[in-house]
């Protein structure tokens, strides 16, 4: 006979989606400009809850590694991209994993921005380089003519959460224009987080293509 028990961590999935929709709902609400509320503190926020509990539950089912996180940092720049469009007036379409042509092998990029049917950039995530210190530029520039092949107006970004591990982007000439890092190597589980490059930047870009692109 199987005995009945709340099963509280059950619960606590159960209800992500509504605590996510609730928190964009509050932040709206008590955020009337957009230049009041610190996204780049609110990503490194949620980085920092997100990282520390599967630390934890790591160590106490002893798995040899954590979930990897590289989906939940897409999903809080979506969140706070979404959030900075809605509190700006932007009136665009922000969407992850949408094809950008209809047919097989097309990008779909991490992140892109829409307006109507007309892409306006694409933002690519990543956790940190470390695999790709050596060669990530050859990736971005690969990223970045497949995307001209699509459209030659639309931007490319490419926004790296830590230089932990790599470095960082040093004095590339496009670090706060196409290229941004958070954390500056730290760690999200780290004590006293420091930023590198705030995701402010990022967003005023995105708001600066779409006022552009609008006017023409």
């Amino acid at each position: 006979m199987s005995l009945k028990f709340e099963d509280e961590y059950a619960y606590t999935l159960n209800n992500l989606a509504s605590a996510l929709k609730r928190s964009y709902e509050q932040i709206k609400q008590t955020s009337i400009f957009s230049s009041e509320f610190d996204y780049s503190q609110a990503i490194a926020k949620r980085l920092r809850a997100f990282y520390c509990s599967q630390l934890e539950i790591k160590e106490f089912l002893k798995k040899e590694v954590a979930q990897a996180g590289s989906d939940f940092f897409v999903e809080t720049v979506l969140f706070f991209l979404k959030l900075f469009n809605d509190l700006e007036n932007l009136g665009l379409e922000i969407a992850s994993e949408r094809p950008l042509q209809r047919k097989r092998n097309t990008i779909r990029p991490d992140i892109s921005v829409w307006r109507g049917d007309e892409l306006l950039a694409i933002i690519e995530c990543k956790t940190q380089l470390g695999w790709h210190r050596q060669n990530w530029d050859e990736h971005f520039q690969y990223r970045e003519q497949k995307l001209k092949e699509v459209s030659e107006d639309a931007k490319i970004f490419l926004v790296v959460m830590t230089s932990c591990n790599w470095g960082g982007f040093g004095n590339d000439s496009r670090v706060g224009e196409q290229l941004f890092c958070l954390l500056n190597e730290k760690w999200p589980t780290d004590d006293f987080l420091t930023l590198d490059s705030r995701i402010e930047q990022l967003f005023d870009k995105v708001k600066a293509i779409a006022c552009v692109r609008l006017v023409n």
